[in-house]
Order: structure tokens, then C-alpha cells, then sequence
């Protein structure tokens, strides 16, 4: 063991005792919460999407239009899935919990307001550019659905009409909020 190395290892314990040392203390401000009712407030809208997979909901249109099987993705949320179709485009299904529809970016396009079942939605043709369209649900005011299409060739309703089908088959299977 190098000098610097047994320094290191010596000095670790002191500096994790100096950090739970200096958290301590006889007087905490603010008011006292029952444990069940912060975990229910912090967790809320993590919680929303906690019985679904968005694999699973995309994966019953895609697979009957000859896409390969999705793939979990995270980029838009940690509860996210793609898939593609060689030669036709790809198709992406996110539930986000921590931002409804009026905190998604439109991108290139332009929202606009609509409906998918009962819940409001809006329809971002262009989102991405041409051959692209973005359907989000709300779910909760923090919280929504996206499913998302980007075509190879074809226009932006084309890609609207598969991202209002995916949204539209996914939309019973999403929780209700109270």
C-alpha cells in the first residue's frame, strides 16, 4: 500500500464521521410530518406510472405492423420504449412522471390542443422536423404519455396518424387520476 493510498484509507473514516457529526443536532427547524405522509408527498407523481411498462403498452400496435420487438429507452424518462420498422421509421412510447403536457417542448412544430378518449392531449406535427409527429396525453397535470413516430419517407400527418393510434390504444390502460 503507497503512502497516498494508506493516507486515503486512514483519513476516509474521519472525514464520514465529520459528515454524520456535523448533521446532528438538538434543534431542527420547521414541523414535524408523519413518515407515511411524506413518503405519499414526495412519491406521488413517481408513483403514477408504477404498474406499467411502456413496452407494454406499445408493444400490442407495433407488433401487428411488423415492427421489431421494443427496446426499453430512457431518453425522455426513466419508463421509456422504441422500436423501428426497416425501410418505414420508428416509434417511441414514454411515461413521464415528473412533467404533464404543458411542460413538453414542441420542437420544430406547433402544439396543438386536442382530445384522446377523454383526457386532454395535444398533437405536435413536426415536433422533430418532416415525417414527424409527437402525441402526448395528460395523465396528471405532472405527468403524461408520449408516443412518438419518425417516418423514413411520408409526411407529418402520416406520422400523426401513427402516434394518435398508439396513444389511442394506450390510453385505457393508463391510471386515472383522483
Amino acid at each position: 500500500m503507497t503512502l497516498r493510498s494508506r493516507r486515503c484509507f486512514l483519513n476516509a473514516p474521519i472525514a464520514v464521521l465529520a459528515v454524520a457529526a456535523s448533521a446532528c443536532s438538538s434543534e431542527l427547524s420547521g414541523s414535524a410530518v408523519p413518515q407515511a405522509a411524506a413518503t405519499k408527498s414526495s412519491t406521488q407523481s413517481a408513483d403514477v406510472f408504477r404498474d406499467l411498462s411502456a413496452c407494454d403498452l406499445l408493444e400490442p400496435t407495433t407488433t401487428s405492423k411488423g415492427f421489431h420487438p421494443p427496446v426499453v429507452e430512457t431518453y425522455e424518462s426513466d419508463n421509456g420504449c422504441a422500436t423501428r420498422r426497416q425501410g418505414f421509421g420508428s416509434v417511441s412510447l414514454y411515461l413521464v412522471p415528473e412533467a404533464g403536457i404543458d411542460q413538453l417542448s414542441a420542437g420544430q412544430g406547433t402544439k396543438i390542443p386536442t382530445k384522446v378518449g377523454e383526457r386532454d392531449a395535444v398533437e405536435i406535427p413536426g415536433d422533430a422536423g418532416k415525417q414527424a409527429c409527437t402525441v402526448a396525453i395528460a395523465v396528471t397535470p405532472n405527468a403524461r404519455m408520449t408516443a412518438s413516430t419518425g417516418l423514413n419517407k411520408g409526411t407529418n400527418e402520416e406520422a400523426c396518424a401513427l402516434s394518435r393510434e398508439i396513444a389511442t390504444a394506450a390510453e385505457p390502460k393508463l391510471p386515472r387520476s383522483n
